[in-house]
């Protein structure tokens, strides 16, 4: 089974590896069925969802302010309000950087002062990636924000 097999209506069950010891935040756009997640998690839980507008083809917002729910001692979900809209064109690649704390003692010791951290060489990130200190997987992402391919 992979996580391609999850549904909120059917088979929720491949999602709960993937959710224990941990503290996830539901986010995506209105309508999209977290607040639906939430409910399969936790039947218990009651979050309010609404049906598929068939005008639109897609659900409704329904979440006015995030919740956070417990689905055991060590595992937490956070179902937040869906967006209509995201970007982050307005912040530069330092300040998109400065919010990976676990970048912080590399930033500013790289070879060029204005290292993009994507190809250049003396990357002080791409070498704490490759010396297992930095996550290839954040380091992956915060590349791809910065190039604004998000």
């Amino acid at each position: 089974m992979s996580l391609a097999d999850i549904s909120a209506k059917d088979n929720i069950d491949p999602l709960h590896p993937f959710l224990e010891n941990h503290s996830s935040v539901l986010m995506g756009q209105s309508g999209m069925g977290k607040s639906t997640l939430i409910n399969a998690l936790l039947p218990n839980a009651h979050a309010a969802t609404r049906e598929i507008s068939s005008a639109l083809n897609s659900g409704k917002h329904t979440t006015t302010r995030a919740h956070l729910y417990h689905l055991n001692t060590h595992s937490h979900l956070i179902d937040c309000p869906g967006v209509q809209a995201f970007g982050l064109h307005h912040l530069n690649a330092d300040t998109i950087a400065a919010g990976f704390i676990e970048f912080a003692p590399y930033l500013g010791k790289c070879r060029f002062s204005n290292c993009t951290h994507q190809h250049e060489p003396g990357c002080v990130l791409k070498s704490a990636q490759q010396q297992g200190k930095i996550d290839g997987r954040r380091l992956e992402l915060f590349q791809t924000i910065s190039r604004g391919a998000f």
